[in-house]
């Protein structure tokens, strides 16, 4: 266990078999069993004290902010909050308006601003609403038709029009579900939509240019590829008139290699009509700059082996001398940067995180380099030393490869491990399966790290964050190589002499939930595993999943049908046989992504063959949890299942069913 309170062997004030009272620097510890360490981060705090912030927008006539916001009030709802530049903090959209898209299935790219109104998707319907910001009046702009959905909302600067990603699910397969851009009329009062972009699988991002608003990019891509594989950034000329909006011309910018090996995204123009978007075809996502009728160049003299996208450092560059200085700043991760208004050159709008500092936006001030915290995402105090700091690890993996990950110590300042014993891991393995964890604050992790239970997030080989070779080192490995990572971090723990080796469990959800559930079955590191709507069998994947991910599994695993033997080899569900762990399933009832036959069908092959093995159901649920009763119920069950598995009876622990729950142990 690394060392969060003084080592053994101070006075010991009294003593019994399981519990002892130890004085270090005039404080009394509690010696007692991991695990059933009191916390005051309990699930009430993540829940009901905690919000989500994403979609952060800033009105440049009036400062005022605006984003979207889950927390416990909302039940799970998104709702789009806003800020004025007075301080004032209020509901835009109250129930039953729901701020959520399903484009992609996940969603994202929900609302944008206009000078005096915001545009947005309403759940319940799926159509785009106008939302007037004085008197806070809906009004939808889209036809009534629930086989449409809209996201990534561009506003045209004449605000007559808007130009947005329409996915048609008229025909509602995997293979005919229909991706387009299109035009929605602003200035007039029936809901009008016409088509301005076809053909592509995809589209995002389409952005005007503020000096030329006749002028605007996006990018796209097809399938088999996915965003971080293969896209194309395309500069348009329109033609604008009151009947139609026409593309007239376009040129390609980034996409143009045949072996489909550069990934080119996140397009913005600057005030001066500069065009910047990010590239990895030097092999990691680095700026590049185009103007009308140029060329598109590297901002900087070199491009730099770190990636541009995903912010864990602030920097300016000089874009005529080509040089990068870096901005000091106290935070870990930025996830948004976003310039002030006019006139205010020096002050930047940042959404910040740190291991113990929850998600809060700062106003920075860069000619002093001080700033103003603007909101928070939670406005709770945890005391000091109940919140575990993460060591960053770099480690040898299968093949002389290396991969990375966050280590979170136990750290509670009121208790210390039995003597001669080391604490429970939690090996995590993130979704995606090219995600990444970053080291923000994350409560559900230190749910368990004050309770005396250790975690680490593993990012391995595929994740994004890495360069183009590291994600690119998942393809055809997917159940192999990440795997191979998240059982060698936790080997890795266990020599250096961090954790209990009899006691590490895998955890996941979706693409970490099949991580987890293949750890168990072609590993055999791991004494418990608990999914979260984890997948089970890939060849129902290759055939039955959404159109976002419809050919995602071909450079995971290989083309199907012709490496169905592949499916079948790395399928969970096919070697439900060798898994001889106890398993928890957490999994909800909508979830379209992975649907929750999968998860039954697993449990029920655990369960014949008297494996240990507790599934929990949620009503209401899709792809990840949203309602605080669920996320509570999934936090408590897990610790109960753990607790059962290691020995242990957490304090707030809720029990759940476990089925053949007497092999425990045996």
């Amino acid at each position: 266990m690394a060392p969060t309170v003084a080592p053994f062997g101070k006075e010991q004030l009294s003593a019994t078999d399981d519990q002892l009272l130890i004085r270090y620097q005039e404080r009394i510890l509690i010696q007692i069993l991991v695990g059933e360490w009191k916390s005051p981060i309990d699930v009430s705090l993540i829940t009901g004290s905690t919000s989500t912030i994403d979609n952060l927008r800033k009105n440049e006539f009036t400062g005022d902010l605006f984003w979207g916001e889950r927390n416990g009030t909302t039940n799970g709802r998104t709702t789009i909050m806003t800020r004025t530049a007075d301080g004032t903090v209020s509901e835009l959209t109250p129930e039953p308006f729901q701020a959520r898209s399903h484009v992609h299935e996940y969603g994202g790219g929900v609302f944008t601003l206009g000078s005096n109104f915001l545009v947005s998707s309403n759940d319940a319907d799926q159509r785009l609403y106008k939302v007037d910001l004085s008197t806070r009046q809906s009004t939808p702009l889209t036809p009534q038709s629930k086989v449409w959905r809209y996201a990534d909302i561009e506003i045209h600067p004449s605000e007559k029009f808007l130009i947005c990603v329409r996915e048609d699910h008229t025909v509602d397969t995997p293979q005919t579900i229909i991706n387009t851009l299109v035009v929605v009329r602003l200035d007039i009062n029936e809901p009008n939509v016409e088509i301005l972009a076809e053909g592509a699988d995809f589209y995002s991002s389409p952005r005007f240019n503020p000096v030329n608003p006749s002028e605007f990019v996006y990018y796209s891509w097809d399938h088999p590829f996915m965003t971080w594989d293969h896209t194309q950034v395309y500069y348009n000329h329109l033609n604008i008139s009151d009947d139609a909006v026409k593309i007239v011309s376009q040129k390609l910018l980034s996409g143009e290699d045949k072996t489909h090996e550069e990934s080119a995204n996140q397009p913005r123009f600057a005030s001066d009509g500069t065009l910047y978007f990010v590239s990895d075809k030097s092999g990691f996502w680095n700026l590049y700059s185009y103007k009308d009728g140029g060329k598109v160049e590297l901002v900087l003299q070199e491009p730099m082996k770190v990636e541009f996208q995903g912010l864990y450092h602030l920097a300016i560059i000089d874009t005529k001398d080509k040089t990068m200085r870096q901005v000091p700043i106290d935070f870990h991760v930025i996830m948004s940067v976003y310039t002030s208004t006019e006139g205010q050159d020096d002050i930047l709008l940042l959404e910040v995180a740190c291991y113990n500092v929850p998600a809060q936006v700062i106003s920075y001030n860069l000619s002093n380099n001080t700033y103003e915290v603007m909101m928070k995402s939670s406005s709770v105090e945890v005391p000091k030393g109940y919140i575990s700091k993460p060591e960053s690890l770099t480690f040898k993996t299968t093949g002389g490869r290396e991969a990375y990950a966050l280590y979170y110590p136990p750290a509670n300042p009121d208790y210390v491990a039995p003597e001669r014993t080391l604490p429970p891991l939690r090996v995590l393995s993130h979704g995606g399966p090219t995600a990444a964890y970053t080291s923000k604050l994350d409560w559900e992790i230190n749910y368990f790290t004050s309770r005396g239970i250790a975690c680490i997030a593993v990012n391995y080989g595929g994740s994004t964050g890495y360069g183009r070779a590291f994600r690119n080192s998942l393809r055809t490995q997917w159940g192999v190589v990440d795997v191979d990572d998240c059982s060698n971090a936790a080997t890795y723990l266990v020599e250096r002499g961090d954790v209990d080796g009899n006691k590490l469990a895998v955890i996941g959800g979706s693409a970490g939930g099949y991580t987890t559930l293949a750890c168990l079955a072609f590993r055999n590191v791991f004494n418990a595993g608990v999914s979260h709507y984890g997948i089970c069998d890939l060849e129902v994947l290759a055939k039955d999943t959404h159109k976002f991910e419809l050919r995602y599994p071909e450079s995971l695993i290989g083309p199907y049908p012709s490496a169905r033997e592949v499916y079948l080899e790395r399928s969970p569900l096919y070697s439900a046989d060798k898994i001889n762990c106890p398993c928890a399933f957490f999994q909800g009832v909508e979830d379209k992504v992975v649907p929750s036959n999968q998860a039954e069908l697993m449990v029920n092959a655990l369960k014949k063959r008297g494996i240990p093995v507790a599934f929990v159901l949620f009503e209401g649920e899709g792809h990840g949890f949203r309602i605080p009763k669920n996320i509570r119920a999934a936090l408590q069950g897990e610790i109960s299942f753990l607790g059962r598995i290691f020995g242990f009876t957490a304090f707030d622990a809720i029990p759940i069913d476990i089925s053949n729950e007497d092999a425990i142990g045996k």
